[in-house]
């Protein structure tokens, strides 16, 4: 058995595909430590996908039949783990099963598909869990060429503790769980992706603006609150795909009336309010907010955040949707 080992992280539906599994488990039993998706019914379940993603070397993303549970989110955890690791740029291998023409599949899985077939190239594809074990001595170990990760080494090999003060070499599967509880309490209520936003609650947030009396210009800084209906408002007339700076216009202009109405109630004789904007933070609080509330989802990444793009996800146009066909906003 190999001294070198590395942590690959599978995202998968949970229950789905059992047999390719297996497979998987068994081809990488001397090769990688192996962690796994778990059901998105689980209340940490996001949060230890997101764990593992960080800590992985590679990924590992298989689409069988199922889309996978999607509880309130709207999105399912395979989904989400999917964009995660897009984000964080982790080197991924691809294996869609090949359906036949007429295969019952849901609207979301057939969505998703789509989804990782633009944005991606060099996926395999599968009939059956015979073709795995050939298909991952190919791509696996292509993979582990163009993209070489250290991992994790045995200890009569290396001396483990020194490499672990360097940051060069760790045991995946430690680290996701003795950090798992410290990182719930730091993510909970901005980065959970169990909750739900309610319309009727508000969104408060710091502003500046320019503010013109008498010929003087004043910097002034403030807070505001928005519902969240309105923000979703706001959102609904962004076409297409945006950047974080295109939320950050739209939001600016949703702010600006009542800006101006705040800042000449505290300053009666101004005659122009000019420049309002919202924190940076508090923008960055809110795209994580709209991203953990699976309003907004990523279309595509590039080497900084300012290439990230950003769309209005079919759960968000739902709720839309929905608030307009009731009298009230839905709780």
């Amino acid at each position: 058995m190999s001294n070198h080992r590395h942590h690959l992280h599978v995202i998968c539906a949970a229950s789905d595909q059992s047999l390719v599994l297996d497979n998987v488990a068994i081809f990488f039993q001397a090769r990688a430590f192996l962690t796994y998706d778990v059901s998105g019914e689980l209340p940490r379940a996001a949060l230890y996908g997101r764990q593992c993603i960080d800590d992985c070397d590679y990924t590992l993303l298989v689409i069988g039949d199922s889309y996978g549970a999607t509880q309130n989110t709207g999105v399912s955890q395979m989904h989400l783990s999917y964009l995660s690791a897009k984000a964080k740029l982790k080197p991924m291998l691809i294996f869609i099963k090949s359906h036949h023409e007429n295969a019952e599949l849901s609207p979301q899985l057939k969505d998703f598909i789509r989804l990782v077939e633009r944005q991606n190239i060099g996926i395999h594809y599968y009939v059956s869990n015979q073709d795995i074990d050939r298909l991952l001595s190919l791509a696996y170990e292509d993979m582990i060429v163009r993209y070489p990760a250290l991992g994790w080494i045995r200890e009569h090999a290396v001396d483990i503790d020194i490499s672990r003060s360097n940051n060069f070499l760790s045991s995946p599967l430690s680290s996701v769980t003795t950090n798992i509880d410290h990182e719930a309490s730091k993510l909970e209520g901005v980065d959970s992706l169990t909750k739900s936003l309610k319309l009727t609650e508000t969104f408060e947030f710091s502003y500046s603006a320019q503010a013109y009396e008498g010929g003087n210009l004043t910097d002034v800084s403030s807070l505001l609150s928005c519902t969240w209906q309105e923000i979703l408002q706001a959102l609904i007339q962004i076409s297409l795909a945006f950047t974080s700076y295109g939320l950050q216009s739209s939001i600016n202009r949703l702010i600006t009336v009542k800006a101006e109405q705040d800042i000449k109630q505290q300053m009666p004789n101004v005659h122009a309010v000019a420049r309002c904007q919202i924190s940076k933070d508090d923008l960055l609080k809110l795209q994580r907010s709209l991203v953990a509330a699976n309003w907004i989802q990523l279309t595509a990444v590039g080497s900084r955040s300012s290439q990230e793009l950003w769309k209005l996800t079919f759960y968000a146009k739902k709720i839309y949707q929905d608030s307009q066909s009731t009298p009230n906003p839905p709780l």
